[in-house]
């Protein structure tokens, strides 16, 4: 059997090498034709419609995520951010972005002193021994895929508004409610007023240079209220 993995190297790559004839690459493929099984883990290119039906068999596609939940971009990210539930999913693809039938998923519980990465590399750990004990029964037809039940949630990468540290607690990005978004836009318009206040203290001075840097303050607060004001605008609204 003939088997094409895209994506990096890992666990599951060993483990099909020992057992079949392995192609693994991480560069774009025009056709799948001439292998048996597909496998995608990590792998960065969007399959085309041509590519997905040259293929003999679905294309597998491993995810880390419950879908249809946090389907797209950084899912372990935003399953902490909106609180949805978190787990890996084995699953063909279509022509949409995670949405194809699923194999096999499981749900994953972790506990409170979790971190982006120590969630990451557990869903790694999950996804990859879900898969190696279930893809024989994938190639051999005996479990079947099935359609997804429910809208879920979906994000893209320019959703991502990027984090300091991987190692950052997971209970910093738990959504903010309603009234802790209007409490950080009071204390930052708190912080502006004095800004404004020295602005006009320079400015009754005649001193244009000094002001400056105040001026540079002040719109970067206002930026920060406007990203609030946002967030308050979409708070608990799906993607």
């Amino acid at each position: 059997m003939k088997i094409l993995y895209l994506g990096p190297r890992s666990k599951i790559l060993n483990v099909l090498q020992n057992l079949y004839n392995v192609t693994q690459t991480e560069d774009i493929i025009n056709d799948l034709s001439s292998y048996d099984w597909v496998v995608s883990y990590g792998y960065r290119h969007i399959f085309k419609k041509q590519h997905i039906k040259s293929a003999k068999n679905p294309i597998i596609n491993l995810h880390i995520s419950f879908l249809p939940y946090n389907k797209g971009a950084d899912p372990n990210y935003w399953s902490w951010v909106e609180d949805t539930p978190k787990g890996v999913t084995i699953h063909e693809i279509d022509e949409g972005i995670d949405t194809g039938g699923i194999f096999i998923q499981k749900q994953v519980k972790f506990n409170n002193n979790e971190t982006l990465l120590s969630s990451y590399n557990k869903l790694k750990a999950e996804i990859e021994t879900l898969f190696i004990n279930s893809f024989k029964d994938i190639f051999n037809g005996n479990l079947k895929s099935v359609k997804q039940k429910g809208k879920g949630t979906i994000h893209y990468k320019k959703d991502f508004p990027g984090v300091k540290s991987w190692d950052v607690s997971v209970n910093k990005l738990k959504q903010m409610t309603d009234l802790e978004i209007i409490d950080a836009v009071e204390e930052v318009r708190t912080k502006n007023n004095k800004n404004w206040m020295d602005v006009l203290r320079i400015a009754f001075k005649h001193a244009p240079e000094e002001a400056r840097p105040v001026l540079a303050e002040i719109n970067k607060s206002d930026g920060q209220i406007s990203k609030l004001l946002d967030k308050l605008a979409n708070n608990g609204i799906s993607k």
